[in-house]
């Protein structure tokens, strides 16, 4: 008898990383002030209770109860509290990797969200959620429970952002960050098939292949990238593999053979010195690295 199987149902295959720091909740007085500041991350700033003044880019906003900021990377940024009973305010900085988002939060010109639009609407629960866990936690570090807590807070942070934020802009992409985008997803899936078939060198897609299916030059296919996403379509691939190849480097059963391997690389000599163009040190010298910042003992 011939046995049928129906896919009912398909999850891409995820791999993201974030960076969370300065994620705290203060109460200040309405003596308090913070300088003229900018960093690399992104900082959203929601006000608990309480009224908070904070200049983004030389504008003035006069945040109330409910109301959030979100500043871009690179905005310089300075606060105080602008009445005599002070403010409660929570602030969480973060880095993610996921070009989708990424891509939304840039387009995203608006800094100012006050309380009860649909944006601080959505986004607020989330907000909460991490709140509490930082109130509850006055120590430098979290118990594992607490932990996947947070991350679960925090991945329900950035789902509502993505939903917000595409709701947000109703605006058309235009045909430059679409067609970044189809170029982004074809080396996602040939890094992809990378991994799964481990492809050898010489039988990866190449960029030119990719922007032959795209019916474009190559030369279109790099400048349109570049313009949107701020980088070439190779320095993406680069990045993607540099990711995997970190990501493998971190688990101490997979040798660094079979990372070069699982890579797609002829030798491992080729790969250790490609990795060391990526990151000014050799793979053994990463995975010693991050045995020693994990307090690991190898």
């Amino acid at each position: 008898m011939e046995k049928y199987v129906e896919e009912l149902g398909h999850l891409p295959d995820v791999r993201v990383s974030f960076r969370l720091m300065g994620l705290h909740v203060r109460k200040v007085d309405s003596d308090w002030t913070y300088p003229s500041h900018e960093h690399p991350l992104f900082e959203v700033h929601w006000i608990v209770e309480g009224t908070h003044g904070m200049v983004v880019n030389g504008k003035r906003y006069d945040q109330g109860a409910g109301d959030m900021l979100v500043i871009h990377p690179g905005m310089t940024h300075s606060c105080v509290s602008v009445q005599p009973a002070g403010a409660t305010y929570f602030c969480v900085h973060f880095q993610i990797d996921d070009q989708a988002l990424l891509e939304a939060l840039l387009r995203q010109k608006e800094v100012y969200f006050p309380r009860g639009s649909d944006f601080a609407v959505e986004i607020t629960p989330s907000l909460e959620s991490l709140c509490t866990i930082a109130r509850e936690n006055k120590g430098a570090g979290l118990p594992v429970h607490q932990q996947m807590k947070a991350y679960a807070a925090v991945f329900e942070l950035f789902g509502a952002l993505g939903e917000q934020l595409s709701q947000h802009h109703l605006q058309v992409r235009s045909e430059s960050e679409r067609l970044a985008g189809l170029i982004a997803q074809k080396i996602e899936a040939s890094v992809q098939n990378i991994l799964l078939h481990g492809s050898n060198e010489n039988d990866r897609v190449t960029l030119a292949e990719m922007a032959g299916d795209l019916n474009i030059s190559v030369s279109h296919m790099n400048r349109t990238f570049r313009k949107v996403l701020g980088q070439s379509p190779r320095q993406y691939m680069s990045s993607l593999m540099l990711k995997e190849a970190q990501f493998m480097l971190r688990q101490f059963s997979v040798s660094i053979d079979e990372i070069s391997l699982l890579l797609g690389y002829k030798t491992t000599g080729h790969f250790s010195r490609q990795f060391k163009r990526w990151t000014g040190e050799a793979p053994s010298e990463y995975r010693k690295g991050f045995v020693r910042r994990s307090g690991n003992v190898g």
